[in-house]
């Protein structure tokens, strides 16, 4: 009788220890439960690799490069803006209008930093192809001077948009 009690009881704790992993398995294989995915399986936590543009060493054409960003840290737009942007120029806010299908940059004074066509060109185009790489609804940008449209650079449309068809995109 005592080997039969002691059997059922052996029997008892390996399937119990079975359960226990197997139930403990289940709780750690639903995302969020399990420490090592809090932070790569929260829906919340959004890194990725998205592609900009950055004029290439002779300032003649756009080449592409692959950065990380990371949704949780900084918004998409200003993110972009800090990262290609190679003057000075500050970006003081911006706007989506049109269901998302235009981009108003509203750039600060030191817009006059950016010299001739071809440093504006790149300005334009660099910002122009990163923005409309990661935004396939956008359709226009358009760059203004402190809260205004007037025409103050020669050497760059302020005030009228860059279409996406402009750069084949």
């Amino acid at each position: 009788m005592m080997k039969k009690l002691l059997l059922v009881m052996l029997f008892a704790l390996v399937l119990a220890a079975c359960g226990t992993k197997e139930m403990s398995d289940d709780v750690n294989n639903v995302p969020g439960n399990n420490t090592d995915n809090v932070t790569q399986g929260s829906s919340k936590v959004k890194e990725e690799k998205i592609t900009l543009y950055k004029s290439d060493e002779n300032a003649e054409n756009t080449v592409p490069f692959e950065e990380n960003f990371n949704s949780d840290d900084e918004e998409l737009v200003p993110f972009i803006f800090s990262t290609v942007n190679e003057h000075d120029v500050v970006l003081l806010d911006y706007t989506m209008e049109n269901k998302d299908k235009s981009l108003v940059l509203n750039l600060g004074d030191d817009i006059y930093t950016i010299q001739g066509s071809a440093g504006a060109n790149m300005f334009v185009e660099t910002l122009a192809r990163s923005y409309f790489e990661n935004l396939p609804e956008l359709q226009d940008i358009t760059f203004i001077y402190k809260g205004s449209d007037e025409p103050i650079l020669d050497h760059m449309n302020i005030g009228e948009p860059y279409a996406r068809q402009d750069f084949d995109m």
